[in-house]
This record gives C-alpha cells, sequence and structure tokens, in this order.
C-alpha cells in the first residue's frame, strides 16, 4: 500500500542532512511511495523551509554542520508538536536516541538504513501524524461544542428564571393579592434559591467568555492595593456574617501589575471568598504581599478546613466541588475562573494546604512592564 493512500494526500517529507548522497537515495524512495520530497544539507535552512513546505514529517542528522540535529528537533517541537520528527544518524547511541527523544523525536533510524526499514518507519510517522491531527481536530470540535453549549444553556435558562423572579416580586409585594407571613416566607426562600442558581449562570457564562477574549484586550497598568481593597470590600459582609477577620497586610501602592483590572479583581473576590466560605468560626483570612522574581505574589491565607493533598491537582478543573464536611457547598467554578484569568496573564496560582489546618493560595502577577521601561 502506497504512502500516499493514508488520507492525508501527499504526504509531505523533509529530510534534513549534510550527506547529499542519504538525501538523494531517500527522496528516490519516498517520491516513488507518493510523497513529495524537499531536502536541506544544514539546520538553518532546514527549519526555514518548515513554513513554506509545512512537513508532515521530517528527517533529521544529528552530526551537521551549523546547528545540530538536537536543536533543530527542538525547534520543530516549538513550530508545531504535530509535525514528526525522526532521527538519523550513523552515530547511534543509547544515549543520543534517549536525548532525542526528549527533544519531541518520535523514532530513531541508525545509517545505513534499507529502503524497505524507510518505508516502515515512514509509515509508522504518518501514522502517528494522522492520529495526533484527528486528536486535535476533536479537540477543537469538543472545544467549540462545549462553548456553544454553555452559551445556548445558559442564555435558555437565564431568561426563564429572570422572569420567575419578577412574578415572585410581584406576588411579594401583594400586587396580586395579600399573602400570609407564611407565604412571604416561602417565596423569599424561593427568591434565594433563583438567585443562587442566577449566579451559578453567571458564573458559567463569565468563564466561557474569558476564555473567548483576546491576549491583552483592555489591558492597561493599575495599582495592585486599590484592587485588593475593593475585593476586601466586596466580601467585608459575608465575612462579618461567618465571623471570620479579614487582616490586610500592608501592600505598597506602587505595586502595578498590567492586565484587565476588573477581572483580577474576580480573582481576589473569589479567593477572599473561598476563604470566608470554608472557614471556621471566628477563623481568620489574612492577605499579604511579596516579591518572587519577575513576579508580585500575593498570598492569602486562611485557618480554614484545608484541602487533601490529592484534590489539590483537581481543584482548579470546571466544576469540580471539594467535599468539605459541614462547609457549605460550591458551584466547582471559582478555581476554574481564577486560573483562567491568570493564564491570560500569564501569571499562575500555588496552592498548599493541609486538613483542618487551613490553606494559603499564592497569586502570582507579573510586575507591570512600566517598572523596566513601558509596554511593547
Amino acid at each position: 500500500m502506497k504512502l500516499n493512500s493514508m488520507n492525508i494526500g501527499n504526504p509531505k517529507i523533509l529530510i534534513i542532512d549534510d550527506e547529499e548522497a542519504i538525501c538523494d537515495a531517500c527522496c528516490q524512495v519516498l517520491s516513488g511511495e507518493g510523497c513529495l520530497t524537499e531536502v536541506s544539507f544544514e539546520g538553518v535552512s532546514g527549519l526555514k523551509k518548515l513554513d513554506d513546505f509545512k512537513p508532515d514529517v521530517v528527517f533529521v542528522d544529528l552530526k551537521m554542520p551549523g546547528i545540530g540535529g538536537m536543536e533543530v528537533l527542538a525547534k520543530i517541537a516549538e513550530k508545531d508538536t504535530n509535525i514528526v520528527t525522526i532521527v538519523i544518524t550513523g552515530y547511534a547511541t543509547i544515549e543520543s536516541a534517549v536525548e532525542s527523544m526528549k527533544n519531541g523525536a518520535f523514532d530513531f533510524l541508525p545509517k545505513p538504513f534499507t529502503p524497505d526499514e524507510l518505508r516502515l518507519i515512514t509509515r509508522r510517522a504518518l501514522e502517528k501524524r494522522k492520529a495526533s491531527l484527528e486528536a486535535e481536530r476533536l479537540k477543537e470540535e469538543k472545544e467549540m461544542m462545549r462553548q456553544n453549549f454553555i452559551s445556548l444553556v445558559s442564555h435558555e435558562l437565564r431568561t426563564p428564571l429572570v422572569a420567575v423572579m419578577q412574578y415572585l416580586e410581584v406576588l411579594g409585594g401583594g400586587i396580586a393579592g395579600t399573602i400570609s407571613q407564611e407565604q412571604s416566607r416561602i417565596i423569599n426562600r424561593i427568591k434565594i434559591r433563583l438567585n443562587e442558581l442566577l449566579a451559578l449562570i453567571d458564573r458559567w457564562l463569565k468563564l466561557s467568555r474569558i476564555e473567548e477574549l483576546k491576549l491583552n484586550e483592555g489591558f492597561q497598568d493599575f495599582s495592585l492595593a486599590e484592587v485588593i481593597d475593593e475585593a476586601v470590600e466586596l466580601v467585608q459582609p459575608l465575612a462579618d456574617e461567618k465571623n471570620v477577620s479579614l487582616q490586610l497586610k500592608s501592600i505598597a501602592p506602587e505595586i502595578l501589575v498590567y492586565g484587565e483590572r476588573e477581572m483580577v479583581k474576580e480573582i481576589f473576590t473569589n479567593l477572599l471568598n473561598n476563604g470566608i466560605k470554608y472557614n471556621r468560626e471566628n477563623g481568620s483570612v489574612v492577605v499579604e504581599s511579596r516579591e518572587e522574581g519577575d513576579f508580585w505574589v500575593i498570598d492569602i491565607s486562611d485557618t480554614g478546613v484545608g484541602i487533601s493533598d490529592d484534590q489539590i491537582p483537581r481543584v482548579t478543573e470546571e466544576f469540580y466541588r471539594i467535599k468539605r464536611e459541614g462547609s457549605a457547598a460550591g458551584s466547582g467554578l471559582g478555581l476554574a475562573i481564577v486560573k483562567k484569568i491568570l493564564d491570560i496573564h500569564n501569571g499562575k496560582l500555588e496552592i498548599k494546604s493541609t486538613l483542618n489546618q487551613g490553606s494559603t493560595f499564592s497569586v502570582y502577577l507579573p510586575r507591570s512592564s512600566m517598572m523596566t521601561g513601558g509596554h511593547s
């Protein structure tokens, strides 16, 4: 069976090798199998051909003039992880094979090799390429379906719920007739539950919109201290209700970050809410800042119920809910929103926690480039 019968058109094969005879022989064999081939006798020109030729498979010699094969492998992996790379070399060792695999190589073909060996390894590489492209296509299709589902369902759910809330306001206000104290109590309980459901839908919509934002859209420099002050003010009523003290340690007003101000405030509002909700009676939440490399770090520490080690890696997944005995259940979206906002700000979240002793959520945000002379 010809290599061009694998449902990816005429496979494109790039050979990067400084031995002209090897390149010619590979081209003859692979062209006879219906492949389109290009050659390069050194790494730099080979890498330049990636963008124009767009190969499915690249054969790379390890020993070449200029940049070596290992560097070429690494650069190809940076450009497109779906391009399948195969190392060809006359100096095959276990060590070089292992290093090649670490740099993204799919397989290893030691010289000298026969035409049948070349055909076999090319077929395997094309099968790998086909599987990778299909997996990527399915992933993109799944994500698109998920986005459409979120928007559609959120809209279809929110509209009737808002209408129900309006009817309840009419009933509760006595416009449709006098209601008893017990009926008023029941209506208020229904409104509370509906508000919780509407809040969940709003968070779900917010999550989908964050994913649709373009990087740096609406970004500006702003004071992190001001944003944290505003977030603390928003959650203070909940802290008072839960009898949890909020301790905001000195955060210098000159701390600037570059980003979307309201989204960054959402990070701290979410984390502070969690620190209060999952705390204990007379507990505390402490907020303080520090510097670490190119980042400003805001640590939010609580005296709450904590998170087990096996759950920490999963808490930022959408709809993942931690089982906390005696604590209010969450939607499983708060930390997912925090992570996605940090992702588009080139930041990160670190979590340290001990069961029954509390947790520390560390928010890493890059320093504003104004500190070093402006934005590019």
